[in-house]
Order: structure tokens, then C-alpha cells, then sequence
């Protein structure tokens, strides 16, 4: 999907209220971020600096873990190539960070970054060994249980759990 602010997104994308993460071979790493009636803080924070992200291997699901701007609070979103839509891989350090009001479907913000190279390593080998596993849906509630049970906010995620961290350049 290519987009632009101000566009609009194709009506056979699905946009459910909250963060959508995906890694297709061949494309950057998106984060899209489906609001009904996004803030105006909500869509500066997109494009404000720092971009701060963190990543989670709970075995059998990833969690993205980012902060946008230095106004909003961190926020959490997961990652099971079994569960995905597309074939699962991350191709390099590119990220595309896209803001939508659902109600409308107009993207509101677009911003692109980059990751580092050893944030996107740890990324890239945490969702590959997830894609050569075989799915276990018990597995990843239980994995996803247990980080919600034991780090319940997603800052707590990043403070005393992350696996790797970055800031986007």
C-alpha cells in the first residue's frame, strides 16, 4: 500500500481502532495507527522526535513497543507471522509510520524512518524463528497472557523487558 496524507485508504483495507503492525517481504515495516478522530496532538505526535522504539521476543509472539514524539506515552502493539496477512519478513531498517482517521479513511500523518541496524537484526531474527516455528495458538495466548500478567503497561515492557531498543533516525 502506498500512501500520502491526505489520501485515502483503499476500502478493502480493514481499519480496526488501534495499531496494526506489518512486515512483507520486499516492503518497510509499517505501523498504522487507526483513530476515529484523531487529535491534533495524536497526528503531530507522528512526525515529532524522538521516535523511540523497543522490541519484546515472548517466543511464540513479538511485541513493538514505540513511543511517538515527547508528548505521548508509549504504546504497544503485537506480532505473529502466523497471524499475519502477508508473507512475514522484515527486508531492512525502513519504517513507515501511518496515522488514519478511520472514520473518514484519510491518512492524517505519514512519517518514515529508519531503524538501526542491530534493532532491526534483533527484529528481523526474533520474526524469522517465529515463521520457521510452527504456529501454536496456545502458545502465543499464553505468551501474551503472561506479559500482559507480569509488565501490565507497555513502559513497564520497555523499562524491565525489552529485548532491544532504539531511537529512528
Amino acid at each position: 500500500m502506498i500512501a500520502e496524507v491526505g489520501s485515502r485508504v483503499d476500502p478493502g483495507v480493514s481499519l480496526a481502532e488501534g495499531a496494526r503492525l506489518t512486515m512483507a517481504a520486499g516492503e518497510p515495516v509499517r505501523l498504522m495507527l487507526c483513530l476515529s478522530r484523531p487529535h491534533t496532538l495524536e497526528i503531530d505526535a507522528v512526525t515529532a522526535k524522538p521516535t523511540l522504539f523497543a522490541w519484546v521476543d515472548a517466543d511464540d509472539v513479538g511485541v513493538l513497543v514505540y513511543r511517538l514524539g515527547p508528548i505521548m506515552p508509549w504504546a504497544q502493539v503485537t506480532y505473529q507471522p502466523h497471524r499475519a496477512d502477508e508473507d512475514a519478513a522484515v527486508d531492512g531498517r525502513n519504517v513507515e509510520i501511518m496515522l488514519v482517521d478511520r472514520d473518514s479513511r484519510v491518512v492524517k500523518a505519514l512519517h518514515r524512518v529508519r531503524w538501526s541496524y542491530e534493532f532491526a537484526a534483533a527484529v528481523k531474527a526474533s520474526v524469522t524463528r517465529m515463521s520457521e516455528a510452527p504456529y501454536n495458538r496456545i502458545g502465543h495466548e499464553h505468551a501474551l497472557a503472561a506479559l500482559r500478567r507480569r509488565y501490565p503497561t507497555p513502559e513497564d515492557l520497555v523499562i524491565d523487558r525489552a529485548d532491544a531498543r532504539c531511537t529512528a533516525s
